[in-house]
C-alpha cells in the first residue's frame, strides 16, 4: 500500500468516526467529557420558558439538583416539548429520546398508567395535595409492576381546568354548538355532554385556534392560562373547576441506572419526590391569584372572571355522571378491579379531606 493511500484512508477513517461522535443523541444521559463525577440529564417540558411551571418549579428544581449533588448532576431543560410532545411523552421516556419528563396518564389510555387516569375524571379532584395522596394509594395497591423502563420520581397535578372564551359564558346553553378544545377521552366526552364540540389539539396550538377563531373556546387550568398569555385572545373567564389534570413524573430507567447508587436513592427518595411536591404546591398557591390577574388583564376588553351559583354549575357537572360509572367497567375490561378501584378511589377522597361531586 502506497505511503499516500494508507494516508487517505486514515483521513477517511478520522472523519467517519468524527462524524459518528456529531450523530449521538444530545439528549441521552450520559457523563460529561472530561468530567467522570457529572452526567447531564434533559428534561422535556410542554409549556415555554415564560410559563410558571418554568419559572418557579421546572428551574427552581434543575437548580435544586445540581446543589443537592454538589454539581454532579446537570439539568438540561428543552421548552416548547422540543423533544416530544405530551401525546407521545410515554414512550418517549421509556425509549430514552430523553431522560426526564412528565406524563398525562389520560393520553395513554392503553399503557400500563391506566389506573392513574380515574385521578382526571371530570369534576373529581381539584387539590393536587389530595390527588397526589390519593393516586399515590392506589399505586401502591394497583400498580405494582408498572413501572420498569421508567422510574416513577412522583406523582402531582395541575389546578382545576376553568373554561375560556371569546363570548361569555354564564350558562350550559351559551357553550351549545361551540367548538371546544380539550384533551383526553374523559373531558371530550364531557364537552359532547354539553352538546359541544370538542376539538383535540396541543397546548401549543391553543393561543392560535383562539386567535385565527378557528375554535370559540378552550379549558385549560387558570396557571396555565397566564403562561399562554390567553388572555390577549380570550377575555373571558367561566369558574368551572373541571378537574386538575394529573402529572406523573418519570424517568428513563436506564437513564437512572447509569447514575451510581448514592445519586440513584436521591433522584428516587428525594429529589424525585420534590419536583411532586413543588409542582403541587405552585398551582394550588398560584391558582387563586392567576383567576384574579386574568380579569385585571381583559378589563379593558370588556372581558371578564365569571363565577356560576350552584344551579347553573350542576348543569355543566350532571352529564359526566356517566363518564364515573363507564370508568370501572373500562377498568375491568383492561383486567383491573375497577368497580373496587372506584369504591376505593371515592373513599380516598373523602379520607384526604376532598369532596365528590356526585
Amino acid at each position: 500500500m502506497s505511503k499516500k493511500l494508507f494516508l487517505l484512508i486514515a483521513l477517511m477513517l478520522s472523519i467517519s468516526l468524527a462524524l459518528l461522535g456529531c450523530g449521538k443523541s444530545a439528549t441521552s444521559s450520559e457523563k460529561t467529557s472530561g468530567d467522570d463525577d457529572v452526567y447531564k440529564l434533559s428534561f422535556n417540558v410542554q409549556i415555554p420558558a415564560t410559563h410558571k411551571f418554568h419559572t418557579d418549579v421546572v428551574k427552581p428544581w434543575a437548580d435544586l439538583v445540581e446543589k443537592e449533588t454538589n454539581g454532579r448532576v446537570q439539568i438540561e431543560i428543552y421548552n416548547s416539548g422540543a423533544l416530544g410532545t405530551l401525546a407521545t411523552a410515554y414512550d418517549d421516556i421509556k425509549g430514552g429520546l430523553y431522560d426526564i419528563g412528565y406524563v398525562s396518564p389520560l393520553l395513554h389510555l392503553d399503557s400500563d398508567l391506566y389506573p392513574l387516569t380515574i385521578g382526571d375524571l371530570p369534576f373529581g379532584i381539584t387539590d393536587s395535595g389530595v390527588k397526589a395522596r390519593v393516586l399515590g394509594k392506589l399505586k401502591d395497591k394497583y400498580m405494582m409492576d408498572a413501572f420498569n423502563e421508567s422510574t416513577l420520581l412522583s406523582i402531582s397535578s395541575t389546578d382545576s381546568y376553568q373554561l375560556y372564551s371569546k363570548e361569555p359564558v354564564e350558562s350550559i346553553t351559551d357553550v351549545e354548538d361551540t367548538k371546544i378544545i380539550v384533551q383526553g377521552a374523559e373531558r371530550i366526552e364531557t364537552v359532547k355532554g354539553w352538546d359541544a364540540v370538542p376539538v383535540s389539539l396541543g397546548l401549543e396550538q391553543i393561543y392560535e385556534s383562539l386567535e385565527k377563531n378557528t375554535v370559540d373556546q378552550t379549558t385549560y387550568t387558570s396557571v396555565g392560562a397566564l403562561g399562554l398569555k390567553l388572555y390577549e385572545v380570550a377575555p373571558y373567564l367561566t369558574k368551572i373547576d373541571l378537574g386538575a389534570t394529573t402529572l406523573v413524573f418519570l424517568q428513563n430507567s436506564d437513564s437512572l441506572n447509569k447514575m451510581p447508587d448514592d445519586l440513584k436513592q436521591l433522584f428516587v427518595e428525594e429529589l424525585g419526590p420534590k419536583l411532586g411536591e413543588m409542582t403541587g404546591e405552585m398551582y394550588k398557591s398560584e391558582a387563586e391569584k392567576a383567576m384574579n390577574e386574568y380579569g385585571e388583564k381583559v378589563k379593558g376588553q370588556g372581558g371578564k372572571v365569571i363565577t356560576l351559583d350552584n344551579a347553573k354549575l350542576n348543569e355543566f357537572k350532571k352529564p359526566s355522571k356517566k363518564i364515573w360509572d363507564a370508568w370501572a367497567k373500562e377498568a375491568n375490561k383492561k383486567e383491573y378491579p375497577g368497580d373496587e378501584i372506584l369504591e376505593e378511589f371515592k373513599n380516598l377522597i373523602i379520607e384526604e379531606g376532598g369532596t365528590l361531586p356526585y
